[in-house]
């Protein structure tokens, strides 16, 4: 007589898996260790789960910048509505909020486009980039000049200040993996408030 085994549910190595372990990678040893070996040790998984969604590792790479963007850009839209210097100081203290919330995504902008092999991402991935640079970059813009309009601050000042700053003010901390201060975002904010007033 044979008998039935009650079948044990298979592990499931969602994409979220696979990205979350090639952050930490990324956070701790830098990008050049975001490799796919080193990616399937951490996040437990086999090399099929990884390689099923991820050929090779420039479509790692694509999926982590991306993702990263998505997160970082999602709530920061709204914030470019109202007053322009407001709007300049909450997009600041955003920033430094967000950094603290979600430090693999942080470094993941903080290492830079540049470095992510962007020539050789697929297709996809890489009109899904350019896509939303375009938007956010015409956001940037929009308040930008506004900015120039009402303060008459020179535009490479205002860049400076609005979207250099508040990556300085992080990059110290989560470089020397320290906590980010309670207080930066609105110390930051406030920066941001007197260089454009």
């Amino acid at each position: 007589m044979l008998e039935y085994r009650q079948r044990m549910p298979r592990p499931t190595h969602d994409t979220s898996t696979i990205l979350d372990a090639a952050g930490r990678i990324l956070g701790a040893e830098g990008l050049a260790k975001v490799t796919m070996a080193a990616v399937i040790r951490e996040a437990g998984v086999p090399s099929g789960s990884l390689y099923y969604r991820f050929p090779d590792r420039p479509a790692l790479l694509a999926a982590l910048w991306n993702r990263a963007i998505e997160s970082y850009h999602r709530d920061a839209y709204p914030l470019f509505e109202g007053d322009p210097v407001e709007a300049a100081a909450a997009l600041a203290a955003y920033t430094v909020r967000w950094c603290e919330a979600e430090p693999a995504h942080a470094h993941v902008l903080l290492a830079g486009r540049s470095r992510f092999d962007a020539d050789a991402w697929p297709d996809a991935a890489r009109q899904a980039e350019a896509a939303e640079s375009v938007r956010w970059n015409q956001s940037i813009r929009g308040l930008t000049r506004r900015l120039r309009a009402e303060t008459s601050v020179p535009i490479t000042e205002i860049l400076l200040v609005v979207v250099d700053l508040p990556y300085g003010a992080v990059r110290r901390y989560l470089g020397g993996d320290t906590p980010i201060p309670a207080d930066l975002a609105e110390v930051v904010a406030g920066i941001v408030r007197t260089s454009l007033r």
